[in-house]
């Protein structure tokens, strides 16, 4: 009888509740039509072999309106850069400026400068020629005509590991790739221009920027349009400065442009600076030589702002200069000679100062050239809000983004669109691998951090960046209140 009027009231609960529940409102999801969208778009078969990770979240609520495989590790090219920008804004502070120091250990009469001439770098990725110029000019100013001593570069700010943790050795010649070095000029790096003859069988045409004797060139190319014959190729032999062209040019077309590194750059700014001091009327008697003697006088010293030092790493997606700022970074807080592992602990101690975990992510370099780092869409975005939270320091830190159909890497990108001149953010490219991550205004005017990373893709990156296109896109012409 009690297990009978115990069922019999089971049900009739049961029913009451059924019955309530038809007149009860269903909860749709808010996000739902936007996450379809996103979906549509990834389940492109195009996008079948890559291994894809997505965040997107709501800065003015935290919501996240999008995810996949958000806690996943990455090849995040370079995007790192966010992070090593995120840290130098903060760590080193808005007064920071980038330096190049002159000065000499000699006495000066007569305009003979009886002694060294001495440059000290300072890290400063900024310095081009017409820097050195400048310098050159300011030597002149001071009463320099004749340096009887030698042309003396000191990197000793630095340590002498040139090349990034993981970085490729068959990318060497590579501008990308460049040597680092505390005398950084023109990114360490030179750019050969090749134009072909007026007729088949002439020899193209070589020029220089800047020109210098400190490279030599074998020009074995053809203007010819045999197709038979390779295409153009310049490049240049591991461990030394010598530049080979090659291959078939035809008959009056266009330039073409290549960017190499340089071997030894800090020899580079001192011979690119001795053949500016001679345009000037300054001769060097003695030799081009790397010490770190110490001068007494300074003659002259070139400054750049740590905001045009940020701008150079994230529009310009500049690794040297994004290497440069890690090692500046371990100077600044640990003291000389910086290194990239004292760069980095630098900077995840400023990520976990912000609350972000550092266990769930590889940092091998500032640029992300190394195939040894690896972070996640989610760790990406937190950085990103938190870069939001520091008002002063956002707005400087989102400055230095490349704008969409606008600047830097992102100027062929969107253009005529909802997110041209809207979406500020910063690109990464590998073999196979098309990153972009930063900040996006929705059609409601609401901020949104976002980070879509691509890895693994086999074919060519248009896809990806196209498919990335059509999200942020999407992003800017959507009103997240109705979401």
């Amino acid at each position: 009888m009690k297990k009978s009027l115990g069922l019999t009231l089971f049900i009739v609960f049961s029913s009451i509740l059924l019955s309530c529940s038809i007149f009860l409102p269903i909860r749709n999801d808010a996000n739902q039509k936007l996450r379809d969208q996103i979906g549509a778009i990834l389940h492109d078969t195009l996008l079948s072999p890559c291994f894809i990770g997505i965040k997107i979240v709501s800065l003015q609520d935290g919501r996240t309106l999008y995810e996949q495989n958000g806690e996943k590790l990455f090849h995040p090219g370079s995007n790192l850069k966010l992070f090593t920008t995120s840290a130098a804004a903060n760590v080193l502070g808005p007064d920071y400026k980038g330096r190049t120091r002159i000065s000499t250990d000699g006495t000066l009469s007569e305009r003979v400068l009886s002694g060294n001439l001495l440059v000290k770098g300072f890290g400063d990725p900024l310095i081009k020629t017409d820097d050195l110029d400048s310098m050159a000019v300011e030597i002149a100013n001071y009463g320099i005509r004749s340096i009887q001593g030698d042309l003396v570069g000191d990197v000793s700010y630095f340590d002498s590991l040139v090349w990034g943790h993981g970085w490729m050795w068959d990318d060497e010649p590579e501008s990308d790739e460049a040597f680092i070095t505390p005398l950084t000029v023109n990114a360490n790096a030179i750019t050969v221009m090749v134009k072909g003859g007026s007729k088949a069988e002439d020899t193209p045409t070589v020029s220089l920027q800047p020109q210098t004797s400190y490279v030599s060139i074998l020009n074995q190319a053809v203007t010819s349009s045999d197709t038979v014959i390779p295409p153009l190729r310049v490049s240049r032999t591991k461990g030394n400065n010598k530049i080979i062209i090659e291959g078939r040019i035809p008959p009056d077309s266009q330039p073409k442009e290549f960017s190499l590194s340089v071997f030894k750059p800090e020899m580079y700014f001192l011979h690119l600076l001795k053949e500016r001091l001679t345009f000037h009327g300054i001769t060097v008697k003695g030799t081009l030589r790397i010490d770190s003697t110490r001068g007494r006088l300074t003659i002259d010293e070139v400054t750049h702002p740590i905001d045009s030092i940020l701008h150079q790493v994230n529009k310009s997606s500049d690794n040297i200069a994004a290497e440069n700022l890690l090692k500046i970074l371990a100077v600044e807080k640990r003291g000389a000679p910086g290194t990239a592992m004292k760069g980095i602990t630098i900077l995840k101690e400023y990520l976990v100062s912000e609350g972000i975990d550092t266990t769930n992510m590889m940092i091998a370099d500032g640029s992300g050239v190394s195939w040894y780092s690896a972070v996640s869409p989610n760790t990406i975005v937190q950085l990103l809000q938190k870069q939001y939270q520091h008002k002063i320091i956002f707005d400087r830190f989102l400055a230095s983004l490349p704008i969409a159909g606008v600047d830097g890497t992102l100027k062929n990108r969107m253009k005529g669109a909802n997110a041209a001149g809207n979406v500020r953010a910063k690109t990464g490219t590998l073999t196979g691998v098309s990153a972009i991550s930063g900040y996006v205004t929705s059609a409601d005017g609401k901020l949104l951090a976002f980070s879509i990373l691509c890895n693994h893709y086999p074919r060519e990156i248009a896809a990806l960046r196209s498919a990335q296109d059509r999200i942020l896109e999407l992003l800017a012409g959507t009103s997240i209140s109705n979401n």
